[in-house]
């Protein structure tokens, strides 16, 4: 194929070919955000959680909120909710991380239809126009009265480019969107580890202090795997 002819197609194709462009420019800035985001969220975390869990067993609730307050780490939303729960209604606790958690992980998952939309749409994109570009050809011919094997070969390997386009730009998208999906289960599944051991920590701390926020009996988990929080039975005599 000649430079002539990419021009032609370029010159009558360049609708599609410039739709395949913005296709492949949007992937690209998804794909640039999604890096940016997600960059060392994992790492960050569990510096965070460690440092939190470290309070609780110190027995410093207020350095726990101030970390959640002054960390960029997005389990802090998720702690900081707890911590403002914890508060009020500890038996409440268990249930509102949980609903922060699932926020949060939702957020890990921000643009990623675009990109999947863009890989799965792609193709058929491309796939117009080598139609499109194929019936032109077809049509040149009727018009002009001459055919034969090479010129129809020349009009179809021409309007194949917009395929080979639309698949070029369908296989890095759909390649990274496979990907972030894999990071983002991964760390809802970390995410989730790193809220069960903050709610055993939030027990430990309730049932040395004898007595949760409001007063009340102090909250303890009930169940590692299912946490909630609920007050303890007191010890009467029998």
């Amino acid at each position: 194929m000649t430079w002539e002819t990419i021009r032609n197609l370029v010159r009558d194709e360049w609708v599609i070919l410039s739709l395949l462009l913005f296709w492949s420019l949007a992937g690209l800035t998804v794909i640039c955000e999604r890096v940016y985001a997600l960059w060392n969220v994992l790492g960050k975390s569990e510096a965070f959680k460690l440092k939190v869990i470290a309070a609780l067993e110190a027995g410093d609730l207020a350095k726990a909120s101030a970390l959640c307050e002054t960390s960029d780490a997005p389990l802090a939303e998720v702690y900081e909710r707890g911590l403002a729960v914890f508060r009020k209604t500890p038996q409440k606790t268990a249930d509102a991380t949980a609903s922060q958690r699932a926020a949060v992980v939702l957020s890990f998952k921000r643009y990623l239809w675009a990109l999947g939309t863009v890989g799965s749409s792609a193709p058929f994109v491309g796939l117009f126009g080598t139609v499109v570009g194929i019936l032109k050809a077809f049509q040149s011919m009727s018009v002009a009265g001459t055919g034969g094997f090479k010129v129809v070969s020349q009009g179809i390997a021409a309007a194949l480019v917009a395929t080979a386009a639309g698949l070029l730009v369908a296989i890095y998208a759909v390649i990274a969107y496979n990907y972030f999906v894999s990071k983002v289960n991964g760390l809802a599944m970390q995410y989730k580890l790193y809220t069960d051991e903050f709610l055993l920590a939030l027990g430990e701390y309730a049932n040395t202090r004898g007595a949760g926020p409001t007063g009340g009996a102090a909250p303890v988990l009930s169940n590692a795997s299912s946490p909630t929080l609920e007050p303890p039975k007191a010890s009467g005599s029998v």
